[in-house]
């Protein structure tokens, strides 16, 4: 047990430090190729925060554990609204900043989470033509994406080497693929030695582990003071789990799963998402009211889980 616990620390400590170089690297490609704000952190934030799952998702699916891939992919989504998003709203200073919702980005991930839900939840299973459905559904929305001029715009034309880019880019992902291979053989042996399901832990453990990329990105998008970066990342987080990591995870290995458990996962999915909505579209004084409901709902929704 000791030695399943340190070999999943030392995998989450390479996720996070990859994960961090990964995020930096991205940002800083972003500003080289000048990207707007928003889609910046939608598609370089957003899928670089979303690399932990990934990998996590890939290395689940080739030890024939898909179910934990889907597991983690929705319960990372799960806790980057509850958790990461709520937390971020902190540190926000809403007297000054002013949160914005893109709807396209925002409808298409909710129509990718009801998309994996109805093909996943009426056959009980998640299989190759899933998979396709659900990239075929993505690569469709992003065609829809039309920026306005005033989302185009990036201050910030500082360009940086291609070279150091792709060096740095090179060592996160070697970072990441060690450390998601550590992180998933800890997770798996900690479940096996308390009984409880891969699934499970999919949508706690490791999908709590995999979230702090997450929560560190938007910590520090909103300390210096770019809001649009915290709704960006965890928008496109979101669809990136669902669009990249479980759909890999589908095409590499099929699963099969227990409706009631799917079912219960998607209604909390859905509420979290509606909260999301709300607190973005509220007036200050009632964001850290959401935010509270978000913290407070997530831990009774941990707790339902384990009893």
């Amino acid at each position: 047990m000791i030695e399943a616990v340190s070999i999943l620390l030392l995998g989450l400590v390479f996720l996070l430090v990859g994960s961090d170089l990964l995020v930096t690297t991205t940002e800083r490609t972003a500003s080289t190729l000048s990207i707007s704000s928003f889609y910046a952190s939608f598609f370089v934030i957003g899928i670089a925060t979303s690399a932990p799952e990934i990998f996590v998702s890939i290395e689940s699916a080739m030890q024939n554990q898909t179910i934990l891939a889907v597991g983690n992919a929705l319960g990372s989504n799960i806790s980057n609204i509850f958790l990461v998003f709520s937390i971020s709203m902190l540190f926000v200073n809403l007297d000054k900043l002013h949160l914005s919702l893109p709807l396209r980005p925002f409808i298409s991930m909710i129509i990718l989470g009801s998309m994996a839900f109805m093909l996943i939840f009426f056959d009980k299973t998640f299989t190759i033509s899933d998979s396709l459905i659900l990239i075929s559904v993505f690569l469709i929305s992003i065609y829809f994406f039309k920026p306005s001029k005033k989302e185009n715009r990036n201050v910030n034309t500082k360009k940086y080497s291609i070279i150091v880019l792709f060096l740095y880019l090179t060592s996160s992902l070697i970072l990441l693929i060690y450390g998601s291979n550590l992180f998933i053989t800890g997770a798996t042996e900690i479940a096996l030695f308390l009984g409880i399901t891969s699934y499970v832990i999919g949508l706690t453990l490791v999908a709590l582990g995999t979230s702090l990329p997450e929560l560190a990105a938007s910590i520090q998008s909103a300390r210096k003071g770019k809001a649009d970066f915290i709704i960006g990342n965890i928008i496109g987080s979101n669809t990136f789990n669902i669009a990249v990591a479980m759909t890999t995870a589908g095409i590499i290995n099929p699963a099969f799963f227990d409706e009631t458990d799917l079912l219960r996962d998607f209604i909390i999915l859905t509420f979290s998402t509606l909260i999301f909505y709300l607190t973005i579209k509220s007036k200050n004084n009632l964001k850290t009211v959401y935010s509270a409901v978000l913290v407070i709902t997530y831990f009774l929704y941990i707790e339902s889980i384990f009893k």
